[in-house]
């Protein structure tokens, strides 16, 4: 796992290192047939990250290349799902609210994951025998390490466990900037009833799951359906954190069974 783990967080910081390059140079936009945006940033951070991940001869599912058949991926055993930029619509908005998503799937659960968000100068990461953490140093300094060899151990050295148990005053829960709809209102309104002081915000990517394990929110709901490839990443960093992520139709934790759609109905993780 230590190799995995090093080979990620290597693919992550590079990616994050040209994907905020190109954020802060330019870049351009052309949609895809299901109509959503895709960048030059979310193309060169899919080359980046998959050339490193190449390098474990694990499969990747990746938002940006071509997906396997459904019969292909119920035979894999584990593989890497990634969002080489998840928040697309944050990032061509210039709101800073993207993230770079990697993590390392069974059809039950994520072994390891990383998020990366350098506009917002956070970093989390977490796997199986090692916990969760959060980087504790400048964004910039991740960039010095790329040529370590025991990339996880430097790291380790200026990061802070997960989870922080939240002291916030008011109640705190996260929700979509881009896919907010009225079923998120209705469950707004049902935890106004349990907590009076409560206050919502509303953010892009998936950064939302880190800020939660390390107590900046109390919860963060996304109520509509979501791809692997949006969650698999913060999963990890969730999971050993000690938190769960639990399927807001089933009530029971996520798992990544449903290959013919590739999708999740929609989660809610919470620090309380």
């Amino acid at each position: 796992m230590k190799n995995l783990i090093n080979i990620a967080l290597k693919a992550a910081i590079e990616a994050s290192k040209e994907v905020h390059k190109i954020y802060e140079e330019g870049f351009s936009v052309s949609i895809k047939k299901d109509q959503s945006p895709v960048t030059t940033g979310d193309l060169t951070s899919n080359e980046i990250i998959t050339t490193y991940l190449k390098q474990t001869s694990i499969p990747i599912l990746s938002e940006e290349t071509e997906h396997e058949s459904e019969k292909v991926m119920a035979g894999w055993k584990r593989y890497w799902c990634v969002d080489p930029i998840d928040g697309t619509k944050e990032y061509v908005n210039k709101t800073g609210e993207y993230c770079i998503s990697i993590g390392l799937l069974t059809q039950e659960t994520s072994l390891l994951g990383v998020l990366a968000a350098p506009s917002m100068e956070l970093f989390y990461f977490a796997a199986e025998g090692l916990g969760s953490y959060k980087w504790n140093e400048k964004y910039e300094n991740l960039y010095a390490l790329l040529d370590e060899k025991n990339l996880s151990e430097k790291i380790l050295k200026n990061s802070i466990q997960l989870p922080i148990k939240s002291d916030l005053k008011k109640y705190t829960i996260l929700t979509s900037r881009s896919h907010y709809s009225p079923v998120d209102d209705d469950y707004i309104n049902k935890i106004k009833l349990q907590h009076s002081d409560m206050v919502a915000f509303q953010m892009g990517s998936a950064i939302k799951i880190g800020l939660v394990a390390e107590g900046k929110a109390n919860e963060y709901a996304r109520l509509s359906p979501i791809n692997f490839w949006d969650i698999a990443g913060g999963h990890a960093i969730a999971k050993y954190a000690g938190l769960q992520i639990i399927d807001y139709k089933t009530k029971a934790p996520i798992t990544y069974k449903n290959f013919s759609s590739l999708k999740i109905s929609g989660y809610i993780v919470k620090n309380i």
